[in-house]
């Protein structure tokens, strides 16, 4: 089985957790998981952990990224193609300084630099521990009809794909929305998608099925997203639907 798990800001406020409660959820998921990344083999009769970074921001290379270069362990980093400066030399207090809710508007993200550069996306992808997903160009509803989506599916992995040297297998639905007609045009250029679902999951999908996430903001404590209780919900769910 696999459990996929989103996350979004490390720090305050509704999409985000805080520093510590990051460090020893990360820990313990080391410690107890085999923590693995789209196509890993997957352990037959065992659970195994998928890491998943929405949107790019820089506290993840800042914080998370340290992290996982500590444990030894990888991510798979969801990136807004349309948002990502070349380099920036603003210092980091000033960047982690732009809220959750502004660091996608002009005049934020091309001024305070919010998000990963390329030159830090690079980093982290020569590391080997964070591997690149497209999360579309402009990170918009894609259910939406007037929506280009050429542009946020193709145009953002050829972006990608043109700033770092890793192919890009991953598409992550922003705000988890997408519905059949879209996930079928979405497989014709990406092996795997991931959605919102709490649930697990019985395998990687093969393109043909998106790949559920559970919400892991706000974590209560370091292992409640993984007590019995939750599992058996998510194992429910996914026998459900």
């Amino acid at each position: 089985m696999l459990l996929a798990i989103m996350y979004h800001r490390v720090g305050v406020g509704k999409h985000a957790n805080s520093e510590e409660m990051l460090r020893s959820h990360l820990s313990y998921l080391k410690e107890h998981y085999e923590i693995v990344l789209p196509g890993d083999p997957l352990p037959k009769r065992k659970l195994s952990v998928c890491l998943t970074f929405d949107d790019a921001s820089f506290d993840f290379y800042h914080f998370a990224y340290p992290m996982l270069k500590e444990l030894k362990i990888r991510a798979l980093l969801g990136v807004p193609a349309r948002y990502i400066l070349d380099s920036t030399t603003l210092p980091p207090e000033e960047r982690l300084s732009v809220p959750y809710t502004m660091a996608m508007q002009d005049g934020f993200f091309d001024q305070k630099a919010p998000l990963c550069t390329w030159e830090e996306l690079n980093e982290m992808v020569q590391s080997g521990l964070v591997e690149v997903a497209s999360h579309s160009y402009m990170h918009c509803n894609l259910t939406f009809d007037f929506v280009d989506l050429n542009r946020e599916v193709v145009t953002s992995k050829q972006i990608i794909e043109s700033n770092l040297s890793q192919p890009v297998s991953s598409f992550i639905y922003p705000f988890g929305r997408m519905n059949l007609g879209l996930h079928e045009y979405v497989a014709e250029h990406y092996p795997y998608a991931f959605k919102i679902g709490s649930a697990v999951n019985w395998g990687w999908g093969n393109g043909k099925k998106p790949i559920s996430r559970i919400i892991g903001d706000q974590m209560a404590g370091h292992a409640a997203l993984l007590s019995f209780g939750n599992l058996a919900k998510y194992t429910l769910k996914a026998l459900v639907t």
